[in-house]
């Protein structure tokens, strides 16, 4: 099949596909990522992106973003447009993985046309609606830009040795294997490392890359590990650098929601078998589809036994079929190697799951299915309707799912209807407020204090809003003392200092001059620089007669706030009374 026609018909499907995604806003990571991240804002600066970011460590990812702040600005369609751009040339070099291989197998396979066996696993796997995420939530290029890397690995690695040079030299040999001459290209084993390289600085998923190589070798190229290790030691060594690199970036970026002690791995690992069999489902039945799975929970083995089991039964036949078949093998190891940087037993404290982790593996997952029905299914024209069929009703469901994309209230709204859970009812009640509707917003926010404790920031917030100053506090301060010395309490703190401000008004002006001083002094600890309080505190101790103590707090509201009058005339007064006693 001629490139171009591929090129061509992968182009208009993916634009078909996702047309109505390319208008969607920045939405949750986006902020901090693209919006408020300055660093975007110079090529010579983002290859330094900001610590605790869904940026940081991966200055290739940085380094696309501000190429799109360059280009437009803030602009969200030429950001989506470029991560649709990459899922595109992923789709291609896909195409070309599965051509190549099923070529050299396709007299062992039993497949009759592998060029359209490898466009159909492209095209389903390009429009699947578990990949949507890497298009429709701009941060998540970070999933596709990676596994653009890792497929140009492995498909510069396959390109490395030339068929034909193989075949000539098997002649001289007589070897009788088609794997038995080794035989390299030095430019695609260059292609090869560089891109491993450039993988590990855009996404620490990358890691297994060097691995998937040599698994594909063993398999596919040679007759046994010694044999590609004899040959290809050149590439290897050089994908294996590639894992000092990755250590240098991650030891200079590090991130504290990646390995840390507050979930320990037996806890994370049970939560994932959990979501492993949840993405196997949703590989097949792409409904239900969430942004935000929320944090790892506590986990009993009692409650995944069904979970453990079928992956310990999958992980069981992988290792079989890597003996019996090995083909088949390496597409099921291919699915959990892949997957087990961020699904495994290194807790990542901030997300339990995420349907962008199936980037590649479900690309193993398609391609395993669509070359056993090329192989099995008959009369072969059965199998292109089937294609068709299948990449129709999955683009159709893809293009529903960039609907939720279309705003913040819609996306967040998705997430609470078919998976609630705390943090994700505090971000819809964000966008609930922003709408005005702050009724709904109180609701879901005091639903997601349950089980999303940091929800009683925004809780407290509204409820100081609607006028409920007493619950406000209340709510603030349980938020303060729960974790007080963690930067995110510095905002609540200066609305704690505004609410007992408040309250201290509230009780002057009902002539209740000890609880006036007793919320003054609150508010004063909290924000010793709010000259509103000083005063106040002045007030409810002159209306005490407590003139002495009250002097001192007028003259420091008057010398934190200048323009203060009534400061100003408080002081006058308290001072003649003074000098009037004396």
């Amino acid at each position: 099949m001629p490139r171009k026609y591929v090129v061509a018909l992968l182009l208009a499907v993916a634009v078909a596909t996702y047309w109505n995604a390319l208008d969607a806003p920045f939405v949750w990571d986006d902020d901090i990522a693209i919006t408020t991240n300055s660093s975007i804002h110079d090529i010579t600066t983002s290859l330094n992106p900001p610590i605790e970011t869904p940026v940081s460590g991966r200055p290739v990812v940085n380094l696309s973003l501000a190429l799109n702040y360059a280009f437009d600005g803030l602009n969200p369609f030429g950001y989506h447009g470029l991560n649709l751009g990459i899922h595109v040339a992923c789709a291609l070099l896909l195409f070309g993985i599965v051509r190549r291989t099923l070529h050299r197998e396709s007299a062992a396979s039993g497949i009759g046309s592998p060029d359209g066996v490898a466009l159909a696993a492209a095209l389903v796997w390009m429009v699947h609606p578990l990949l949507s995420e890497t298009i429709d939530y701009t941060t998540q290029r970070s999933e596709s830009l990676m596994g653009l890397f890792f497929l140009l690995t492995l498909y510069a690695a396959i390109r490395a040795r030339d068929p034909r040079k193989k075949r000539e030299a098997n002649k001289k040999s007589g070897a009788t294997q088609k794997r038995a001459a080794p035989s390299g290209s030095p430019l695609w084993t260059a292609i090869a490392i560089a891109s491993c390289a450039a993988g590990m600085a855009t996404k620490e998923s990358m890691a297994v890359a060097p691995i998937a190589v040599l698994l594909y070798d063993v398999v596919f190229e040679f007759d046994s590990l010694a044999e590609a290790l004899s040959a290809r030691r050149v590439l290897y060594a050089g994908l294996a650098a590639t894992w000092l690199e990755l250590g240098v970036i991650m030891r200079y970026w590090p991130r504290s929601t990646v390995g840390g002690t507050a979930i320990g791995p037996a806890t994370y690992a049970l939560n994932q078998a959990q979501m492993i069999v949840r993405y196997l489902s949703l590989s097949f039945w792409p409904r239900a589809l969430v942004l935000d799975y929320g944090v790892p929970q506590a986990r009993h083995v009692a409650e995944v036994v069904p979970q453990l089991v079928l992956i310990g039964v999958l992980l069981a036949l992988t290792i079989v079929a890597l003996f019996r078949w090995p083909a088949i093998g390496f597409l099921s190891a291919m699915f959990f190697l892949t997957l087990a940087p961020t699904s495994s037993l290194v807790p990542i404290s901030t997300e339990v799951g995420a349907e962008r982790r199936m980037y590649l593996p479900l690309a193993a997952l398609v391609v395993l299915v669509v070359v056993q029905i090329a192989r099995y299914v008959r009369p072969r024209r059965m199998i292109a309707v089937a294609a068709v069929v299948a990449v129709a009703a999955l683009a159709i469901r893809t293009v529903e799912r960039n609907r939720d994309y279309a705003t913040a209230l819609s996306l967040w709204q998705s997430v609470v209807d078919r998976r609630p859970h705390g943090r994700a009812r505090f971000a819809f009640a964000n966008e609930l407020m922003q709408a005005g509707r702050h009724d709904e917003a109180t609701a879901q926010l005091r639903l997601a204090v349950a089980d999303y404790p940091d929800a009683r920031a925004g809780l407290g917030t509204e409820l100081l809003l609607q006028g409920n100053v007493e619950e406000g506090v209340d709510v603030l301060q349980a938020f303060v003392d729960a974790n007080p010395s963690l930067p995110n309490r510095a905002p609540a703190r200066m609305l704690l200092s505004q609410a007992h401000r408040a309250l201290a008004e509230r009780a002057l002006s009902q002539r209740n001059a000890p609880a006036a001083e007793a919320e003054a002094r609150k508010s004063i600890a909290f924000d010793d620089k709010n000259a509103d309080a000083h005063n106040l505190l002045g007030a409810a101790l002159a209306s005490q007669g407590k003139l002495r103590e009250a002097v001192p707090e007028f003259q420091a509201a008057v010398r934190l706030d200048p323009q203060l009058q009534s400061a100003k005339d408080n002081l006058v007064r308290a001072s003649a009374l003074l000098s009037l006693r004396r």
